[in-house]
């Protein structure tokens, strides 16, 4: 498996991201699967997760693995800033009482 490391921006944050990329021949065509990382692949508890696998190109692979990430961390982004919203709700009724 191939390890290589990208950095992925979302808004005006950066994220860290280990990417795998497996390489196999299916026939005469190349069969590409691109998987994350939840660490340093050099790390004893780090995983590699499938992200998606059939891909033609490591190109097509990349650039898939990437936005699928993006949208992850935009999702992430997302819930982070519900639950601050939702806590500061919680505080201000508490207050109230």
């Amino acid at each position: 498996m191939i390890k290589f490391k990208r950095h992925i921006k979302v808004g005006d944050q950066e994220f860290e991201t280990w990417f795998g990329m497996e390489i196999k021949k299916k026939g005469n065509r190349p069969n590409v699967g691109i998987y994350y990382y939840t660490d340093d692949p050099n790390e004893d508890l780090s995983m590699h997760q499938l992200i998606k696998a059939n891909f033609e190109s490591k190109k097509e692979a990349l650039q898939h693995g990437i936005k699928f990430m993006r949208n992850m961390y935009q999702d992430m982004i997302t819930r982070e800033k519900e639950i601050a919203a939702e806590e500061e709700k919680a505080k201000q009724a508490d207050s109230k009482e």
